[in-house]
């Protein structure tokens, strides 16, 4: 269980699932989805000239750039964007 300390309040975290992590070594394409965006990760075969989708990942549009940030600043937790999207963000 993970603890987020990304606002004044503490907000709890936790995986229900114990899925296993998933590389990939290239984002494909981002797909206009209404108000949110589907990333399409993939990892390539060397052997064949061909590209495996490995996850789609769909997010609101406006965390875009606050993701963006964390992956430049390879920061581990997220800014205020994160803390402030209301939970039926993406119910629109």
């Amino acid at each position: 269980m993970t603890i987020n300390m990304s606002s004044p309040r503490e907000i709890e975290t936790f995986d229900p699932s114990p899925g296993a992590d998933t590389f990939s070594d290239a984002l494909v394409r981002i797909e206009r989805l209404g108000s949110c965006r589907r990333l399409v990760f993939v990892v390539s075969n060397p052997h064949a000239c061909e590209r495996v989708v490995v996850a789609k990942l769909i997010v609101p549009a406006e965390l875009m750039a606050e993701l963006a940030q964390m992956i430049a600043a390879d920061r581990p937790e997220p800014g205020t964007a994160f803390a402030h999207l209301p939970i039926n963000a993406v119910a629109h």
